[in-house]
């Protein structure tokens, strides 16, 4: 019966990614989508180093709507996205086989519902006093999809500023920034007295429009042989830090604005 329990909490995230390879008219080699999955599930033991650190401090200096804040947007949505990031900058990009900007939404895709999945586990096993398939059918069509928007948009935005040829700096911010926002939101919405609820499903619904028509739109670009295989700019670990600081400082700013109109 465990093992159903523990099915049920993975099998949502690798169906979405086994969904998302197939959309792909050329695979990338299973190997490294298997093993970006894998560092996905793997960036779980950066991210509870960190949040310790991040929960003393919050405890220590917000209450009310900025603790809220802090909690969603720095402790979970920065922090998680940050590390997802890596994941496909630091391993996925640097494979000659990311050669077309598909190859970014599948990465993308793949070591964001890496951590889900892991994530998933802990919900489904010990959230409540038992194992709850109640809880896994919820966040499968919740938490699950939200991760997997959160890196399509991350996978796309990163693509955008290897393979095109203006705003490659932009993009590269952007693939951080907007996939924080998604996430922070998503979650701060369930805890905010300030936002309703509501806003979660309608990020999913929004989100989720947008990542059908980059598939739409990539999948044509590739039957019609219009691929941007050409890299006009590379990903250093100098800009991908200021892409990241400037993220963070940004989120703190709004953090404190919370503060001040609370």
């Amino acid at each position: 019966m465990y093992f159903a329990y523990l099915l049920a909490a993975i099998l949502p995230a690798v169906m979405l990614v086994f969904y998302a390879y197939k959309q792909d008219q050329f695979p990338e080699p299973p190997r490294i989508v298997f093993k970006t999955f894998l560092f996905g599930c793997a960036t779980v033991l950066a991210i509870d180093l960190v949040i310790p650190v991040l929960d003393n401090y919050n405890k220590e200096h917000f209450s009310g709507e900025t603790y809220h804040f802090f909690e969603n947007f720095i402790r979970a949505a920065f922090v998680e996205e940050f590390f997802k990031a890596c994941v496909i900058i630091f391993y996925c990009t640097r494979k000659t086989a990311f050669d077309e900007p598909m190859d970014g939404i599948i990465y993308g895709i793949a070591a964001s519902l890496g951590f889900a999945a892991y994530e998933n586990i802990d919900y489904v096993l010990y959230f409540e006093k038992d194992p709850s398939f109640d809880i896994a059918l919820i966040r499968a069509f919740t938490a699950i999809p939200m991760h997997a928007l959160c890196g399509i948009i991350m996978g796309f935005l990163i693509s955008q500023s290897i393979f095109e040829k203006k705003h490659n700096y932009l993009n590269l911010f952007l693939a951080l920034f907007i996939p924080v926002g998604i996430h922070g939101l998503y979650n701060y919405s369930f805890s905010s007295s300030l936002v309703s609820y509501q806003i979660a499903y309608f990020l999913l619904l929004v989100f989720s429009i947008r990542a059908y028509l980059i598939f739409k739109n990539l999948k044509l670009r590739q039957k019609q042989s219009i691929i941007f295989n050409q890299r006009y700019y590379n990903i250093t670990l100098a800009s991908f830090i200021n892409i990241s600081t400037n993220t963070l400082v940004i989120f703190l700013i709004f953090n404190y604005l919370v503060n001040l109109v609370t």
